[in-house]
C-alpha cells in the first residue's frame, strides 16, 4: 500500500504509523541542519519542503485527511492491472444499455392510495417546518471562543521570556501556534464550554485527564483549580523538554566565528582563544567575583582574538552543543558545561586552548548548566 503519495512521511523519515511526539521530534532534528541560516548543511528548498510535511503531519485534521486520501489512492490503484510490460491495462468501460422507447409515466396513471401518501407526507413536512420555526433554538456542546478571549489572572500567568509552570508535576506543554492557547472551563448552568483566559507557547502543565467526545486535556492551572486546553495544543513532555523546545524555537540566527554574544565592562586587554574540539564551543570569561566579562562563540575548529577586556585574570566557562539559543544563553539540545581550574592573568597568558591540550594542565570539570548560563 502506497500510505505516502506525497513523501510527507518519507521527508521526516518517518512511516505512517508515527506518533506525534515522533513527527515533532523528527522536525526539530531536521530542522536543525536543514534551516537556510545554518551553513554548510541549510538549504532553503529543503527547508521548506520539510515544513510542507510537518505543517500537515502535525495537525490532527490534515494528517487524517492525508491518510484517508493515501487509502483512496491505493484502492484506485487497485482496480488497474499492470502487466509484465509495465503498459496499463485498465477493464474495460461496461456497453452502454440498450435504448428503449418508452412512454413516461402520466399523473393520471398513479393510484388513489400513491396520492393519498403523497398527501400524508406533505402534510407532515408542513407540520414539522412549523414546529422548527417556533420552536426555542436547542443548547448545544460546542466551544464559541471570541477573536480575543481575557486572560485570567492569577489563574493563569501572562506571556513570559521564559516557559511558564503551572501547578503540579508537568506532563505535557503547549505548542506554538499562531495565537496563544485558550484555557475554557465548563459552565454547567448553560452545558458548554467558556473561556477563561490564555496560555502562552512552552507552558508546563499537569494533565489529570482527556476528555475525548471534545477533544480537550484537562489541566491544572493551580493546586486547588482546573482548565481545558485544545488537545491538538499540547505535547507530551516534562519541563526539560518544554524549555528544550522553547530554546530551539526561539534560537534566533547561528552565531558566527569569534561573535562576542555579551560584554559586561570595557578595558584595552585582549585574548586569543582557539576551539580545538569538534563542535561549536562557547566560552565565558568570568572574573573574581563570577562576572562574564565577555561571553564568545567559535566555530569548530576557530579561533579568535576577544579585546576590549578589563584587565585582571579570569576563569574561563565553556560549553558544547547543538544549536546556540540566544533567547536561553545556551545550547538547545546536547549541552555540556565545563569550566576550567583555576584563574589566567591576561598579562601573562598566550592562547586560550579548549579543551587544553596541554600535558601538564588539569583537565576541566563540569558544571550544571545553570552555572553556565548566568551571567
Amino acid at each position: 500500500m502506497n500510505d505516502d503519495p506525497q513523501g510527507f512521511y518519507q521527508r521526516l523519515d518517518l512511516d505512517s504509523t508515527a506518533a506525534p511526539s515522533a513527527i515533532h521530534a523528527a522536525y526539530r532534528r531536521k530542522a536543525r541542519r536543514l534551516h537556510p541560516d545554518i551553513p554548510v548543511t541549510g538549504s532553503v528548498a529543503a527547508f521548506v519542503a520539510l515544513k510542507e510535511a510537518y505543517d500537515v503531519l502535525s495537525d490532527p485534521l490534515r494528517r487524517a485527511a492525508y491518510d484517508r486520501a493515501a487509502r483512496s489512492l491505493d484502492r484506485l490503484r487497485s482496480t488497474v492491472v499492470v502487466p509484465e510490460n509495465g503498459e496499463e491495462i485498465r477493464p474495460p468501460p461496461p456497453p452502454p444499455p440498450p435504448v428503449m422507447k418508452t412512454r413516461g409515466p402520466r399523473l393520471a396513471d398513479l393510484p388513489l392510495a400513491v396520492w393519498a401518501g403523497l398527501a400524508l407526507v406533505s402534510a407532515l413536512a408542513v407540520t414539522e417546518a412549523v414546529w422548527h420555526l417556533t420552536a426555542s433554538p436547542p443548547q448545544d456542546n460546542t466551544v464559541e471562543v471570541p477573536a480575543t478571549a481575557p486572560t485570567v489572572s492569577p489563574q493563569v500567568p501572562p506571556a513570559a521570556s521564559h516557559p511558564v509552570r503551572l501547578a503540579g508535576t508537568p506532563n505535557v506543554y503547549v505548542l506554538p501556534a499562531g495565537s496563544p492557547a485558550l484555557v475554557l472551563r465548563y459552565d454547567q448552568p448553560h452545558n458548554a464550554f467558556v473561556p477563561i483566559g490564555q496560555l502562552p507557547p512552552f507552558s508546563a502543565a499537569q494533565a489529570v485527564r482527556v476528555l475525548r467526545d471534545h477533544g480537550l486535556v484537562e489541566i491544572r492551572l493551580t493546586p486547588t483549580t482546573t482548565g481545558f486546553i485544545d488537545a491538538s495544543r499540547l505535547e507530551p513532555g516534562n519541563l526539560t523538554a518544554a524549555r528544550e523546545a522553547y530554546c530551539t524555537y526561539n534560537s534566533g540566527p547561528p552565531p558566527t566565528n569569534g561573535e562576542v554574544l555579551a560584554r559586561n565592562g570595557q578595558g584595552d586587554q585582549q585574548m586569543t582563544i582557539a576551539n580545538h574540539s569538534g563542535q561549536p564551543l562557547v566560552v565565558k570569561l568570568r572574573d573574581r567575583n563570577g562576572v562574564a566579562a565577555a561571553t564568545v562563540y567559535l566555530a569548530p575548529g576557530g579561533e579568535t582574538v576577544v579585546g576590549g577586556l578589563p584587565p585582571g585574570a579570569y576563569r574561563p566557562d565553556f560549553a558544547i552543543g547543538e544549536l546556540w539559543s540566544r533567547a536561553c544563553n545556551s545550547f538547545a539540545a546536547g549541552m555540556r558545561a565545563e569550566r576550567l581550574p583555576g584563574f589566567f592573568e591576561l598579562s601573562t597568558q598566550g592562547a586560550l586552548a579548549i579543551p587544553p591540550d596541554l600535558p601538564d594542565q588539569p583537565p576541566a570539570a563540569d558544571i550544571p548548566d545553570q552555572d553556565f548560563e548566568h551571567d
